[in-house]
């Protein structure tokens, strides 16, 4: 345990941690970084289906369908450090990076998780597709899923959530939403990326929760959610860090 400790200073000194956002040396977040983050309020909430103002973020009624999204819980503003700390993580997974930005999500914005949690509930981190997981050689939203979900509260009934990473899979890649501008290319794009493995019963998981890094056009969100609904998932709950 010394010789690790010994190791990890000689590290440190050689590659001293610096804050994602203005490079300080010391953490990943500086105290000023940190300052300047935005939390999302649950009155700033909105549903993932018209992304309008929306209470406790669930999906407007008007805007329900039989496969839509129940809900949408995010928890920072895709801005400043939140987004460099998104992409750091995203291209260069490094664990204290990802352990340092779950720690900064305050207690209050799993409120609304806790109460889905009063049924069995899974937590289900958004799958890549196996060629761009080799390629990368991780997968971003399973490795802060990970963090996350031991961080999440168990419910009144005290269920606790469960990760899941065999429920759902990618089997058609995808160009970056992104680097779409027409939504129509956009829900094209997503048409069939989503599969269910034959020997796997959603039904039996009343509540769901897809969580990935961040919410920005939603279509991926959305197509997942569907897949999951068509399987027979009766809530789906979509959990991102940031929007």
């Amino acid at each position: 345990m010394i010789q690790g400790g010994i190791f990890v200073g000689i590290l440190d000194l050689l590659f001293p941690k610096r804050c994602v956002g203005c490079g300080k040396i010391g953490n990943y977040f500086c105290t000023r970084c940190i300052s300047s983050i935005k939390i999302i309020r649950a009155n700033e909430a909105i549903c993932p289906v018209c992304e309008k103002p929306a209470i406790d973020g669930a999906t407007h009624p008007g805007c329900k369908t039989r496969y839509c999204l129940d809900g949408l819980t995010s928890f920072f503003r895709y801005d400043g450090v939140v987004r460099q700390a998104v992409k750091a993580i995203k291209y260069r997974y490094i664990s204290d990076l990802a352990k340092e930005f779950i720690s900064l999500i305050p207690p209050s914005s799993f409120e609304v998780t806790k109460l889905l949690s009063n049924q069995v509930t899974i937590f289900v981190p958004l799958p890549l597709h196996w060629l761009r997981l080799r390629d990368r050689g991780f997968n971003q939203a399973e490795a802060l899923g990970r963090l996350l979900a031991g961080r999440l509260p168990a419910g009144e009934a005290g269920l606790h959530i469960t990760l899941r990473i065999d429920i759902l899979r990618r089997v058609k890649m995808t160009e970056p939403q992104v680097e779409m501008k027409k939504r129509e290319d956009r829900l094209k794009n997503m048409e069939h990326v989503f599969g269910i493995p034959s020997h796997i019963s959603v039904s039996q998981y009343p509540n769901i929760l897809l969580f990935d890094d961040v919410f920005t056009t939603g279509a991926t969100m959305r197509a997942a959610g569907e897949t999951l609904k068509r399987a027979g998932a009766k809530s789906v709950w979509a959990v991102t860090m940031a929007r």
